[in-house]
C-alpha cells in the first residue's frame, strides 16, 4: 500500500508524530512519502496547488497532519486540503487527519480535517489525536511548562494502532470503507460552541495572542529567526528582523523567541494574565479546557 504524509509543523510536534508513523508504516512494508510543507514558499506565492501537483507521488491513501490553534485545524493546513486534487490520476481515494495538541482542548479540528476531505472526493478511514507539548510554555516567561518532550515513546501505541487500521485498507472492498467522519465530532456540545462563537483562531491571532517585538541594539543579524519562521514572514536586514509586506500572519509559533541566541525577539504582553490562564488550564480548570479523554486516540 503507497501512502502520502503531508504536514504542517510549526513547533515540530506534528513533524515528530509524522515521522514516528512513517517509521511504524514503513515497517508493516508500505511505501511511505513523508512532505512537510513547513516553511514553504507555496504558501506565500500562493501556488499550494501546483506544488503538491508536481511533489506529490501516486499513493492510496493520504494522511494529512495539523496542529490544533485555538481549538480549529490551522488554517494553512485547511489550505493543503482545499488544494489537493480530487482522487485519481494517482491521487488515492482514502484520507486520515491527524492532529497535534497541548492536552488542554483538540477542538473541533479532527472533525473540519476530516469535513474538507470528504470535500475534496476522498473517505475518511481513520483520525488520530496526539497529546504534545504546548509551544508558549517553552518560553522563559511562562512558569507553567504542559507535556514537555512530548510526543515520544507514549506516543508509540496510539500510531502503531493507526498503522494497524491503515494496512486493513488494503484488504477491504473500495466500495465498503466505512466513513469515519461523524466518530471525529466526539466534542461536547458545550466545546463545540465555544470551539466556534469565542475561539476563532485569526481573531485571537489578531487581537488576542501578544505582539511580536524585537530589539534592534541586541540583534546579532544571524538570521536563524527568518529560517525557522514556519510562515516565512521575517527577512534579515542591516539593522535586524523586518516583517516582510504582504507575508503571511505570525501564528504565534514562539520558534522564532526560543531559537534567538542574543534575546532580541520577545512578546509583548502581560504574563501574569497568562501565567493565570495556562496554569489553570493545565489543571484542567478555565475556559480553554475541554478534559477530555483519553488525551490521545485514534479513531
Amino acid at each position: 500500500m503507497k501512502i502520502a504524509i503531508i504536514l504542517f509543523s510549526p513547533t515540530g510536534n506534528t513533524l515528530k508524530t509524522g515521522t514516528m508513523l512513517e517509521k511504524s508504516l514503513l515497517d508493516r512494508d508500505m511505501e511511505v512519502q513523508l512532505i512537510d510543507i513547513t516553511r514553504n514558499k507555496a504558501f506565500s506565492e500562493k501556488n499550494l496547488e501546483g506544488y503538491l501537483k508536481k511533489e506529490v507521488k501516486a499513493h492510496d491513501l493520504i494522511c494529512v497532519g495539523s496542529p490544533v490553534y485555538a481549538h480549529h485545524l490551522h488554517y494553512n493546513v485547511k489550505k493543503i486540503i482545499r488544494s489537493l486534487p480530487r482522487p485519481g490520476n494517482g491521487w488515492g481515494g482514502l484520507a486520515v487527519p491527524f492532529i497535534t495538541y497541548a492536552g488542554i482542548n483538540s477542538g473541533v479540528a479532527l472533525y473540519e480535517a476530516a469535513k474538507l476531505l470528504k470535500k475534496s472526493g476522498r473517505t475518511v478511514v481513520s483520525g488520530m489525536k496526539i497529546n504534545s507539548a504546548h509551544s508558549l510554555t517553552k518560553l522563559k516567561q511562562i512558569t507553567t511548562k504542559i507535556n514537555k518532550g512530548m510526543p515520544g515513546n507514549e506516543a508509540l501505541p496510539i500510531i502503531e494502532a493507526l498503522t494497524e487500521r491503515v494496512g486493513k485498507c488494503a484488504n477491504i472492498n473500495k466500495n465498503d470503507y466505512p466513513d469515519i467522519i461523524n466518530k471525529l465530532n466526539y466534542q461536547s456540545l458545550k466545546v463545540r460552541i465555544k470551539a466556534f462563537l469565542i475561539f476563532r483562531e485569526k481573531f485571537w491571532q489578531r487581537y488576542m495572542y501578544p505582539t511580536l517585538v524585537y530589539n534592534s541594539d541586541i540583534c546579532i543579524n544571524c538570521g536563524k529567526c527568518a529560517r525557522i519562521c514556519p510562515v516565512q514572514r521575517i527577512e534579515i536586514n542591516g539593522k535586524g528582523p523586518e516583517i516582510l509586506n504582504g507575508s503571511l500572519e505570525c501564528i504565534h509559533c514562539a520558534s522564532c523567541i526560543t531559537t534567538c541566541p542574543s534575546m532580541a525577539i520577545d512578546f509583548k504582553a502581560d504574563w501574569i494574565k497568562w501565567n493565570k490562564l495556562i496554569s489553570k488550564a493545565a489543571k484542567g480548570e478555565g475556559p480553554l479546557c475541554s478534559n477530555e479523554n483519553p488525551k490521545s486516540e485514534v479513531y
